[in-house]
C-alpha cells in the first residue's frame, strides 16, 4: 500500500514550514542585531575614548620633541654661519649634528654653492634675506630647512643667505619614539597638509589639518582620501617659537588598524549570531516539520479522497498525541472505505451476473412466448403481431404482401391410427421441411393444431402461389416413419393463398376460404382467392 510523502512540499515558498522558518530567521536576526549592537556599542565607545586620550597626547609630545630638535638645529645653523665663517660648506657639514646638506643662496640663482642634500633655494623678496625664518621646500620627499644670512664682501652684491637641510632620518626616528600605536605613522606636516618628514609606505601624501579659524590641535578625526583608504588622524602645532612656520606634528593610522579589536569583536559576534541563527532555524525546521508532516499528510490524503482515491495510507507518526490518534482514525476510515468498495464491487459483480441471467431468462421467456414449443416455429401470437407490422409497411411502401394458410390432410385419422406422439413427430418433421423451403424473408408460423401460416412480404399473388406449390411438393415427396410400425407414410397438405388488398380481415378470410376450397377439391392442392384449384 503506497504511503503519502509530504516532504516534497516542505521547501516551496508558500509552504507553512518555509514561512515559519523565515519568521524564526527574521526574529532571531533582529534580536541578534539588537544584542550585538548593545554589546558592541560600549566597546566602540571605550575604544574611541581610549584613542581620544592616547593619540592627541602622543602627538603633543612628538610636537614638543620636534620643536626642541628643530630649534636646536636652527641655533646650530646660526652658530656655524656666524663670523668668523670662512664660507666653506664642507666644514659646516662635518661639524653639523642636525643637517644632511647646506647651500648658499641668493635671489637670482637656484643656489650659489651646495654640499650634501641640497635643496632648491627659496627666492629672496626684493633682495632681502629671510633671516631667522623657517623655509620649506620639496625634494621628492619632504625636507625642512632653516635659513641664516651671511655677510658678503661688497655692498652691491645681492643678498646671500645659507640654508640647511635637516637630517630627515634623525627627525623621523625622533617622531617614531612617540608613536602611540606601531601600526600608525608619526608625521611632520605643513599647515597646508603636505608631509615633510616621518611616515611610511602606508602613509598618505597629505594629512588632513584643521581648517581656518579652528584650533590647530584637537581630537581625533576620520578622513577618506580615496574610496579604498579610510584613516584616523590627529595633529598638534609645533608652536610659535619656531618663527611661525605653521608646522604640525600629526599621527595617522588606518581606520581598520585603529579599531581592529572592535572589528574583530564585530566579526566574531556576527559569526556567532549567524551560527546561532542557523542552528535555531534548523531546530525550528525539524520541530515544525515533525509537527506539520502529519498535518500535510492529512491534507494530501483528504485531497486524494476528494478525487476518489482510496488505495493509500498515511504514515504512522509513531506518537500517541492528538495527531497520531487522528491519523490512525483516518487510516481506519480508509480501510473501511476500501472494504466497503470491495463489497460494493462484489455486489455489483453479482448483480451484473444476475442481470445477465435474468436477461437471458427474459429472452428465453420472450422467445418461448412467441415460439411454438413442439415445432420451434413462431406461434399464433407472434404471427399476428408481425402481420400488423407488415401490413403497415405495405401500406406505407405500397409493396405486395401475400399469405399462405397450410393444413395437413387427414391429420385426425393419422393421429387416431398412430397415436398423439406420432402426430407430434409428424408436426415436428413437417416444420423442418417447410422451414428449409421458405425464403429468409418469409415468416413461417404454427397457426394452431395442424395448420401453418406463411407471411410473404414483397411477394405478389403469383409468387405466393409458386411458393405454396413448392411447399406442397416438398411435403408430398417426403416420407415419414410414424409410431412403431416402421412403415413409411406419406402426408399431403392443402394450401390457401391470398394477397393483401387493403383490408386485413378480407386478407385473412380470403386465404381461409381458399384453404377450404382446396380441401373440398380433394386436398393436396393450392387455391388462390376465389380461383379454381391448380394442381
Amino acid at each position: 500500500m503506497p504511503e503519502i510523502d509530504p516532504k516534497s512540499e516542505h521547501l516551496t515558498i508558500n509552504s507553512l514550514v518555509t514561512k515559519i522558518v523565515l519568521m524564526v530567521f527574521a526574529g532571531n536576526f533582529a534580536v541578534a542585531m539588537l544584542v550585538s549592537w548593545a554589546a558592541i556599542k560600549p566597546t566602540q565607545e571605550f575604544i574611541a575614548q581610549s584613542i581620544d586620550e592616547r593619540y592627541p597626547a602622543a602627538v603633543q609630545r612628538a610636537a614638543e620633541s620636534a620643536s626642541t630638535w628643530l630649534s636646536a638645529g636652527r641655533e646650530e645653523l646660526l652658530r656655524l654661519t656666524s663670523p668668523p665663517w670662512d664660507g666653506a660648506l664642507e666644514g659646516l657639514l662635518e661639524e653639523s649634528r642636525y643637517f644632511e646638506g647646506f647651500a648658499l643662496c641668493d635671489g637670482r640663482t637656484a643656489f650659489a654653492d651646495g654640499v650634501g642634500s641640497v635643496p632648491i633655494c627659496p627666492p629672496a623678496s626684493e633682495g632681502s634675506v629671510p633671516e631667522s625664518e623657517w623655509l620649506a621646500t620639496s625634494l621628492g620627499n619632504g625636507v625642512v630647512v632653516p635659513a641664516a644670512s651671511v655677510s658678503v664682501s661688497r655692498e652691491d652684491e645681492p643678498a646671500v643667505y645659507a640654508v640647511g637641510v635637516f637630517d630627515r632620518k634623525q627627525l623621523t626616528l625622533l617622531l617614531a619614539k612617540h608613536l602611540p600605536d606601531p601600526r600608525g605613522s608619526m608625521l611632520l606636516a605643513l599647515g597646508t597638509g603636505g608631509i615633510l618628514a616621518g611616515g611610511g609606505s602606508n602613509t598618505s601624501t597629505r594629512i588632513e589639518t584643521p581648517g581656518p579659524g579652528s584650533e590647530a590641535s584637537g581630537g581625533v578625526r576620520e578622513s577618506t582620501d580615496s574610496p579604498w583608504r579610510h584613516t584616523v588622524n590627529t595633529t598638534h602645532p609645533l608652536g610659535d617659537s619656531l618663527g611661525g612656520a605653521g608646522w604640525l606634528a600629526a599621527f595617522e593610522i588606518p581606520f581598520g588598524e585603529a579599531y581592529s579589536s572592535l572589528l574583530i569583536l564585530m566579526r566574531r559576534v556576527l559569526l556567532i549570531d549567524l551560527v546561532a541563527i542557523l542552528i535555531l532555524c534548523f531546530v525550528a525546521y525539524r520541530i515544525t516539520s515533525a509537527v506539520l508532516n502529519p498535518i500535510e499528510s492529512l491534507s494530501l490524503g483528504a485531497r486524494r479522497v476528494a478525487q476518489g482515491e482510496f488505495e493509500f495510507e498515511i504514515p504512522d507518526p509513531g506518537t500517541r498525541d492528538e495527531l497520531g490518534v487522528l491519523i490512525n482514525a483516518f487510516n481506519r476510515m480508509l480501510q473501511r472505505v476500501r472494504t466497503s468498495q470491495d463489497e460494493i464491487k462484489e455486489s455489483n459483480e453479482n448483480l451484473r451476473t444476475h442481470n445477465i441471467k435474468l436477461q437471458q431468462a427474459n429472452e428465453l421467456l420472450e422467445q418461448l412466448s412467441i415460439t411454438d414449443g413442439l415445432t420451434k416455429l413462431h406461434n399464433h401470437r407472434f404471427f399476428q403481431d408481425q402481420l400488423t407490422r407488415e401490413i403497415r409497411r405495405t401500406e406505407r411502401a405500397s409493396t405486395p404482401l401475400s399469405l399462405l394458410l397450410i393444413d395437413i390432410d387427414d391429420f385426425k385419422s393419422l393421429n387416431d391410427r398412430f397415436g398423439h406422439a406420432a402426430g407430434d413427430e409428424l408436426l415436428h418433421g413437417l416444420s423442418l421441411i417447410m422451414n428449409s423451403t421458405v425464403r429468409s424473408s418469409d415468416l413461417l408460423a404454427r397457426y394452431g393444431g395442424e395448420e401453418f401460416a406463411v407471411l410473404a412480404p414483397g411477394t405478389d399473388q403469383d409468387g405466393a402461389y409458386q411458393l405454396a406449390e413448392k411447399l406442397r411438393t416438398a411435403i408430398a415427396e417426403s416420407s415419414f416413419i410414424l409410431g412403431e410400425t416402421m412403415r413409411l407414410t406419406r402426408v399431403t397438405v392443402s394450401v390457401g393463398v391470398s394477397q393483401f388488398m387493403g383490408n386485413r380481415r378480407d386478407f385473412f378470410e380470403q386465404a381461409d376460404r381458399a384453404l377450404y376450397r382446396a380441401k373440398a377439391a380433394g386436398k393436396n392442392c393450392v387455391m388462390i382467392g376465389e380461383d379454381d384449384s391448380i394442381e
